[in-house]
């Protein structure tokens, strides 16, 4: 576990949580299933073992200013979230594909090309707490748990926690591997439905104006359809002009509180840093 993290993120639960304030009784209450009886400590530690598995696959953008700057609104979403002391963290994908992807326990991953796609840090914070939302909605681990369930029934009397390193990478690797199990799984219309909700609030209890996840919905059903690059994540999330429906139900039923914010000059700074980058690498075979 990154002490680092759990303590940053401890001192702004407090910050955001004085000025948020605790969940609204609107918002949905994330459900463990019952047949899912992994611990926290279980879930961070296959998402360490899943992001080991990312990280060699995936190139991840190793600048200070831009991992700095994803790291804080990142942060402020996961201190805002349902689920605040798991170990979050936060890091920039070098590709110019639009997608994002979570990991159990919290390792949340943005490709670079999200940010030429949004138009605002609100949109930013909106995708991202939607990943935390599938977090928060045990969506990842139930679905493992589910699969372990069976197994377990399958090979009576294993344990159902885990425990050494090598034996969470053989249950990754059993059920798909990392990539087939998490980066593109692809969520059912339930899941989608409350990480959608959940980031929609998750969104506002961090400071930005919720209407920033519809507007990344909308442009996704513009140019879902003849956009190369945004197939990727319409392959995990389906075109969304349902799901666009539902958070205008929620907004005009609960409408947000006034002065939250959209945009930001570290925002335009971070675009403007991404441009002058080298171009992203091919995208890894698959």
């Amino acid at each position: 576990m990154n002490v680092r993290n759990v303590l940053l993120g401890a001192l702004l639960f407090t910050l955001v949580g004085a000025e948020c304030g605790a969940a609204r009784p609107d918002e949905p209450e994330p459900s463990k299933a019952l047949y899912n009886t992994f611990s926290d400590e279980d879930e961070m530690a296959m998402g360490r073992e899943a992001a080991k598995d990312v990280e060699k696959k995936y190139k991840i953008l190793a600048d200070p200013a831009l991992e700095s700057y994803l790291e804080g609104v990142g942060r402020r979403v996961a201190v805002a979230s349902r689920r605040p002391k798991l170990a979050y963290e936060f890091h920039f994908v070098d590709s110019a594909d639009v997608n994002a992807f979570s990991l159990p326990g919290g390792y949340v991953y943005v490709d670079r090309g999200l940010i030429d796609f949004v138009a605002t840090e609100s949109e930013l914070a909106g995708v991202i707490a939607h990943e935390v939302g599938h977090v928060v909605g045990y969506h990842s681990m139930n679905d493992v748990a589910r699969r372990w369930l069976v197994d377990r029934l399958v090979y009576e009397g294993q344990k159902a926690g885990l425990m050494s390193d090598q034996q969470i990478h053989d249950m990754i690797e059993h059920y798909g591997g990392t990539a087939l199990l998490f980066v593109n799984r692809k969520f059912n219309r339930e899941e989608e439905n409350e990480a959608d909700l959940l980031g929609l609030y998750n969104t506002e209890r961090a400071g930005w104006d919720p209407q920033g996840l519809v507007d990344f919905l909308n442009r996704l059903t513009e140019f879902g359809a003849d956009r190369d690059i945004v197939k990727l994540l319409l392959r995990r999330h389906p075109l969304p002009e349902e799901r666009v429906e539902t958070l205008k139900n929620e907004l005009q039923e609960h409408p947000p509180r006034a002065g939250l914010a959209r945009n930001s000059a570290a925002f335009r700074a971070a675009r403007e840093k991404l441009k002058r980058l080298p171009p992203s690498p091919p995208p890894p075979a698959e």
